[in-house]
């Protein structure tokens, strides 16, 4: 939000008399927006945020690699053939690339990287960041997964940024977007297995993890800047305006947030549809409740290893609740399962 905009807010607080008498009537926004991430569940929130800004008359126009379809006020650039969608990755491939937090840290950073590269290639950004495109914009809306190199086109169009942030708060960037240090004793890291550290174990645990996950995003950003030095790198990237996080205080541990940290959680979800009635017979014969498993779209959870699966079956087999397992393909031996009589596996 621009200081004009806050100024014209306070002072509509004030005196609200006063303002109506001499309001008038803004215009819409024209909002440019990039998803840089190609996960399907990111998009799913960006999405959301988009359709409501849509909704209430904005122009939105968008780079994404999942196209929905263009509708009134809202245009589609499609960049799925350079940036390929992670939806269905083989399981094993992901513990490779991502089983460390070295590895996370580092190859997400790639990842945003080449993401932001990809984009900025496209024909119809560069034509928008050397001026030659005919409509100008008031807004970008982005998201910053682990570079901040997302900024970069409202840096160069010298309009604020807002930042759409589908997991909890990024705490490996929370200081150099917000310029909040989040208390570790306190507040529990991003990839903490505590949301709340507790004894003094998990505390400097959480510290630790907090500095370590820092270093490293910092240091392999420094890496690629070196080696592979990108027009975003040579600029001062601006700070964001507003940053909408996928969080909620009823379901999330307590947290000191900076007031430019707008939570809106469960903005993607829709009305949900009736269930298929196979599916609504098993869930009301289950008196011990059911249990819905899955990996999301991201991961196949066919391609675990057999003895990843096996464990998983056996485990899924000590529950009182029934199971419906969302599973791509044939399971094989599920019948180790459905033997046992109080526990069911739904395919799906």
């Amino acid at each position: 939000m621009s200081s004009c905009a806050v100024l014209q807010l306070i002072a509509f607080c004030a005196c609200p008399a006063l303002i109506l008498q001499q309001w008038t009537p803004a215009g819409a926004a024209n909002i440019l927006a990039v998803q840089p991430s190609p996960g399907r569940s990111h998009w799913n929130m960006m999405r959301a945020v988009l359709r409501a800004l849509t909704d209430h008359g904005h122009t939105v126009t968008v780079f994404t690699p999942f196209v929905d379809g263009d509708r009134d006020g809202y245009t589609e650039v499609d960049v799925s053939g350079p940036m390929k969608a992670r939806v269905g990755l083989n399981a094993t491939f992901l513990f490779e690339t991502f089983g460390t937090t070295r590895k996370l840290m580092t190859n997400m950073m790639r990842a945003t990287r080449s993401g932001c590269d990809t984009i900025y290639e496209q024909r119809r950004m560069v034509d928008i960041l050397d001026g030659a495109a005919k409509r100008r914009f008031d807004l970008v809306v982005t998201e910053p997964l682990v570079s901040e190199c997302v900024a970069y086109v409202a840096t160069a169009l010298n309009v604020p940024v807002l930042y759409v942030v589908p997991p909890p708060i990024v705490t490996y960037l929370e200081r150099s977007l917000t310029g909040h240090v989040p208390n570790p004793a306190a507040g529990g890291h991003l990839l903490s297995r505590r949301g709340v550290p507790k004894t003094f174990a998990e505390r400097l645990a959480n510290a630790a993890l907090t500095v370590y996950c820092s270093t490293l995003t910092w240091y392999a950003e420094w890496q690629l800047r070196w080696a592979d030095p990108r027009p975003y790198d040579a600029v001062d990237l601006v700070r964001p305006s507003l940053i909408f996080s996928n969080t909620h205080f009823i379901t999330e541990p307590a947290r000191p947030l900076s007031p430019d940290v707008v939570q809106i959680g469960g903005i993607h979800l829709t009305t949900p549809k009736r269930l298929p009635n196979d599916i609504l017979e098993f869930i009301d014969d289950a008196p011990q409740g059911v249990i819905y498993f899955t990996f999301g779209s991201v991961v196949s959870i066919a391609s675990l290893p057999e003895n990843v699966l096996s464990s998983l079956r056996e485990a899924l087999a000590q529950v009182p609740q029934k199971v419906l397992w969302k599973y791509e393909g044939e399971m094989e031996d599920k019948q180790f399962i459905e033997l046992h009589d109080r526990h069911v596996t739904i395919i799906i």
